[in-house]
């Protein structure tokens, strides 16, 4: 199994100045914005196209149109915060069960056009900035969304393990895998694998930067064909 730590990485993946943080983080923020807004264009489009189709929930159309609303309202108050302080408030009580299952609504229009299912359990409340753990969630488990393998059903699973001094989280996918060299590099900036999908290749260094700002760390292990597991630790 090729593995990859945050504890013992090939090269820090940091931001060398505070303009470049700023840029690369807008654009992470830019690009975990666009999956609920993809849900909002869908559901309004479905609206406007199936009015007078009698199988069409329109009450259902109309929840999941302000649940994506409200999903990018928050987000936005989390890049304010972040802006106003210049770092992301760690005081909110953040129920990590509540933000996967936000995070799963969010990509429900990836899930479907991947076939694709997401099963969360376990998963502890704790202290943190909502913000920075929606990114690392999107980002975990859009990628094993996006990376299936051809004629497979793509399946995530998202688990947590209580620990004396914190918390583990897991997200393990059953899709491609990858090389020990790609698996090497995964933390590091631009490094995208794949051409089919966009991207600017930013998001799991800001996965590893995130973790690494709330005391934790990260691996990745991986073996090219079986699938991929993310596991991250989060101290009390």
């Amino acid at each position: 199994m090729n593995e990859a730590s945050l504890e013992h990485p090939p090269e820090a993946p940091s931001v060398k100045t505070e303009g470049d943080h700023w840029r690369k983080f807008a654009m992470v923020v830019a690009h975990d914005l666009k999956e609920p807004l993809r849900n909002v264009s869908s559901c309004a489009r479905m609206l406007s196209t199936s009015a007078q189709d009698p199988e069409v929930d329109v009450q259902q159309l109309c929840g999941w149109l302000e649940d994506s609303a409200e999903r990018v309202t928050a987000m936005i108050e989390g890049l304010l915060e972040h802006a106003r302080l210049g770092r992301e408030s760690e005081e909110h009580e953040l129920d990590m069960q509540q933000l996967v299952n936000e995070v799963v609504r969010d990509l429900r229009c990836l899930s479907t056009r991947m076939n694709g299912t997401v099963e969360a359990a376990d998963l502890p409340v704790i202290k943190a900035g909502p913000l920075g753990l929606r990114i690392v969630m999107i980002n975990l488990i859009e990628n094993a969304l996006k990376y299936g393998r051809t004629g497979v059903p793509i399946k995530v699973g998202v688990s947590g393990s209580r620990h004396a001094d914190g918390w583990t989280i897991q997200v393990r996918d059953n899709g491609q895998g990858m090389t020990p060299a790609q698996v090497e590099r995964i933390f590091l900036p631009f490094q995208r694998f794949n051409d089919r999908h966009e991207g600017l290749g930013m998001g799991l260094t800001h996965v590893w930067n995130i973790i690494a700002g709330h005391g934790g760390w990260i691996r990745c292990t991986s073996e090219l064909g079986s699938g991929t597991t993310f596991t991250f630790f989060l101290p009390a």
